[in-house]
């Protein structure tokens, strides 16, 4: 039977997912034109979906410091790696998505997708390490019969 560390992987996924999405929130909302334009309206269910993929994988991360893997930070960090390309295509394929008169070169292109794909696999490993803090933490208590 697993310790009751294990019990709630999902309740200490929450606040990890629920805290990123925010954080993303304030970072877009900082970024954007004061009042932010419709084309905003986009970013939400993006930030959404984030928030529920953080929210699945930070659960997978949790068990993954109890039970360790080769390769665990590595295939985190690809995974969100793999899921800034997917944002990214999706943000580009968006209607209304940028300035209409402006045509983007393969270069920009790119370097959108360089960059976002860097982003998420920058998020995957802070989700990993926080997903990991909680579930040492969580073990730590529970071990010491505080939980």
């Amino acid at each position: 039977m697993l310790p009751q560390a294990h019990a709630t992987p999902k309740r200490r996924a929450a606040p990890v997912a629920a805290g990123l999405a925010f954080a993303w929130l304030l970072i877009l909302l900082a970024g954007a034109d004061h009042p932010p334009p419709l084309g905003f309206l986009w970013l939400l269910p993006v930030l959404l979906g984030g928030a529920l993929l953080v929210y699945w994988r930070a659960t997978a991360y949790s068990t993954w410091k109890s039970r360790p893997r080769p390769w665990r930070v590595s295939r985190a960090i690809a995974e969100g790696s793999v899921a800034g390309l997917v944002v990214a295509l999706v943000l580009q394929a968006a209607p209304g998505s940028g300035e209409p008169s402006i045509r983007g070169s393969g270069g920009a292109a790119f370097v959108w997708l360089v960059a976002l794909a860097a982003v998420g696999g920058v998020n995957a490993l802070l989700v990993y390490l926080l997903a990991a803090r909680q579930s040492e933490t969580a073990m730590r208590s529970a071990g010491d019969g505080s939980a």
